[in-house]
């Protein structure tokens, strides 16, 4: 084939499958396969035209990425994730080998086969690698965190480990085996395929790519990631979550913050109020507010009043970007601040976090923006940055108050660790009083809605809704017993919860952080067997300040938006990937490996990351995010087909997802003579004539939701007389 027919061919393969994207998007409700099936379909239909278009570019390293964007494609689809909330498990080996997912299974099969083949001359250089690079006890050790975090423990073996049944027991165990099994077998097929891409890279095109590198002003590097996460995660807000919230969470930080634009700290009751309370609402006496910690809602407050509360996290994400790349520049150096923040702007986990209404960007943002003070004030003496430090810091009380606690001690104990000489006692000083400060504004947000400047509104909530002491900080048989038996397996936290907490957040970050076929964790596994701990002690020490404090606390998170609850661990991992990097390359050097030889490392790193990109955004927008938890945009629609106007909407169904899907639409006060219309829960005819007492004159809607139609809202009433009839 010439180089225009290649050129052809691949331009006519790529536009076909966009074009077959947007036509499968459009019909994503109405196929007869789950929509991520097809998506696979298209994916290894693409995997022919990335073979097509490239194999003149770059050689043989055209077939093998074809081969592991298929591959990596198919694997996908051997895991049990869909909209519902559950852990992020393999399909059961029942369902697996008895239906149309065995075949995907055979490719994977396949593609193992085909890679061990390839690798049948390269085994040599493979093998003295390894042995160069790592002990076998280090290779053993490589090998059991990566058996940990090959998938998830089903909830199933941890109540075997209690239940003290034998046989119970063993049968749990040699499944979960044959599971993790499977999780080693994709990891490893994936980083040899990738591997065997790097290296069939075609040395021109490679040694073209890294002076083009080595010449290219990267000034505008970080703007551009930057500016790249606020377009994606904005598109993959309105596309993958459609415009809505999806967790309970989201939810309630949206009440708060549309109250909080008013100027308000609480609102009025509500003239009904169990038609009106939704997620992590409380009413107490004469106020109704959001249960939730103040500081995100305050934030997001300044979106709704600008009109635009959708772009504040994809905005915070670019800022998460900005600082990390200016933090880790004053720490290491130019090349791994330009690493870490082209990492971090193709990850799967930051992109569809900063897509959302979750807290966790905000955080990122005010925790490196804390560490970037603190560095000024442990190098220079600043005390502009120590007011920084302390302001960040305090702040992060208000948003996320575990959090910033261990935080604020690692990166004291970071600053103390400078020694006496360099420590400007003044700096220290002014960062305690300014973090003081903010805590002091909690404590009095605290007494102004609870009563009492120590009880937070989300104890308060909790103890309501479960009982006493259910969401506190700590151990003990009487923590965290809410009922969610599929995502928190056992009563009580002690230390086998921490055991399966750990396990659930290092799968999910090995799985999602970078999106790489061959796991996210690799590199930073590798520099930890190295023991290259004090050379960047800061990083580890972050790394366990978020797993030790969070260990503290009874629920790992969930799958919600990747490992929520570790998030502050993705730019310490973006950074050590980096680090890992260097360290390898220098070695493989050491061990005999030209430099342009021992470079390759980071062609490793930039195809996994290109074809994480490829396969988890596309597969998480269909298979999970699309409707997640029941949550669908109908209300959007609906209201501008047939103009509510100043009207009153009653939804019938559950609070949760029928209500919760339309009480995010209400105006922030929804008084009589509010604006637009006003939703409510449909509650029964004594609750439904108070409503229409109270709001006489507003046409009056009736709305099913998906939880009794089986699928989307649907209008089955129209306006009637507000007669309570």
């Amino acid at each position: 084939m010439t180089a225009d027919g290649t050129a052809l061919m691949s331009g006519l393969s790529g536009g076909a499958t966009v074009a077959a994207g947007l036509v499968l998007w459009e019909f994503v409700d109405r196929l007869p396969v789950p929509a991520a099936v097809c998506w696979t379909l298209l994916a290894v239909a693409l995997s022919l035209g990335v073979w097509a278009g490239l194999r003149r570019w770059c050689g043989g390293a055209a077939g093998w990425l074809a081969l592991a964007l298929a591959g990596q494609a198919c694997s996908l689809q051997l895991l049990q994730v869909g909209w519902r909330i559950r852990l992020q498990l393999f399909y059961g080996w029942q369902e697996l080998l008895g239906s149309y997912r065995l075949a995907f299974l055979l490719v994977l099969v396949l593609q193992g086969a085909i890679v061990l083949w390839g690798a049948r001359k390269l085994w040599p250089r493979i093998e003295a690698a390894v042995l160069g690079l790592v002990s076998p006890l280090q290779s053993l050790g490589l090998l059991v965190l990566y058996a940990f975090a090959a998938i998830t423990i089903a909830p199933g073996v941890a109540r075997a480990v209690v239940s003290g049944q034998p046989a119970e027991l063993a049968r749990q165990v040699v499944l979960h085996a044959s599971k993790m099994g499977l999780g080693l077998l994709i990891f490893g097929v994936g980083a040899l395929n990738l591997l065997l891409a790097a290296a069939a890279f075609e040395s021109g095109a490679w040694e073209r790519l890294r002076q083009w590198w080595q010449r290219s002003d990267r000034a505008r590097l970080p703007w551009l990631c930057a500016l790249w996460v606020v377009l994606a995660s904005s598109v993959l807000h309105w596309v993958a979550l459609d415009g809505m919230p999806h967790v309970p969470d989201e939810a309630g930080y949206i009440f708060p913050a549309k109250y909080l634009a008013t100027g308000r700290l609480y609102l009025p009751v509500p003239p009904e109020p169990e038609a009106f309370v939704c997620e992590f609402q409380l009413i107490e006496g004469a106020k109704w507010f959001g249960a939730v910690p103040a500081g995100w809602p305050a934030v997001l407050a300044a979106g709704f009043v600008a009109g635009l509360p959708w772009l504040v996290n994809p905005l915070l994400g670019g800022a998460a970007i900005l600082l990390a790349h200016l933090f880790l520049r004053r720490l290491y150096d130019r090349e791994v601040a330009d690493g870490a923040g082209l990492l971090l702007a193709a990850s799967p986990w930051l992109l569809f976090m900063s897509a959302s209404f979750m807290p966790h960007p905000l955080t990122l943002v005010l925790s490196l923006a804390g560490l970037l003070g603190i560095e000024r004030a442990r190098r220079e003496g600043s005390l502009r940055g120590a007011a920084v430090a302390g302001l960040s810091f305090g702040a992060l009380v208000h948003v996320r108050p575990l959090e910033a606690v261990f935080l604020a001690a690692a990166a004291g104990v970071w600053w103390l660790a400078a020694g006496w000489s360099k420590l400007r006692l003044l700096a220290f000083a002014l960062t305690a009083v300014t973090g003081l400060a903010m805590v002091g504004a909690l404590l009095a947000y605290n007494q102004a809605l609870t009563g009492d400047p120590l009880l937070f509104p989300i104890t308060r909530f909790t103890d309501l809704t479960y009982y006493e002491g259910a969401n506190r900080i700590g151990f003990g048989a009487d923590v965290g017993n809410l009922g969610w038996t599929g995502l928190d397996a056992l009563p009580g936290h002690g230390p086998l919860d921490v055991v399966l907490n750990t396990n659930q957040n290092l799968y999910l970050i090995n799985f999602e952080m970078f999106g790489w076929a061959g796991g996210s964790l690799l590199l930073v596994f590798l520099l930890l067997l190295w023991r290259r701990w004090r050379a960047d002690g800061l990083l580890w020490g972050l790394l366990l300040a978020v797993w030790a404090g969070m260990s503290c606390y009874w629920f790992s998170g969930g799958a919600d938006f990747g490992a929520r609850y570790w998030y502050q661990m993705i730019v310490p991992l973006a950074a050590l990937t980096i680090r890992a990097g260097q360290v390898l390359a220098t070695r493989l050097q050491k061990s005999g490996w030209t430099p342009a030889a021992s470079q390759r490392v980071w062609l490793y790193v930039a195809l996994a990351s290109v074809l994480g990109i490829v396969n988890l955004l596309p597969w998480r927008t269909l298979d999970k995010y699309h409707h997640y938890r029941g949550i669908r945009p109908d209300i959007r629609r609906l209201e501008r087909e047939h103009r509510f106007g100043r009207s009153l909407v009653l939804i019938r169904g559950e609070a949760w997802p029928d209500y919760a899907s339309a009480c995010i639409f209400n105006p922030p006060v929804p008084e009589r003579d509010a604006p637009g219309p006003i939703y409510v829960r449909s509650l029964g005819p004594e609750s439904r004539q108070r409503l229409h007492s109270y709001y006489a004159g507003r046409p009056v809607w009736i709305l099913a939701g998906p939880s009794e139609t089986g699928g989307g809202f649907v209008v089955i009433s129209e306006p009637v007389p507000t007669t309570g009839r």
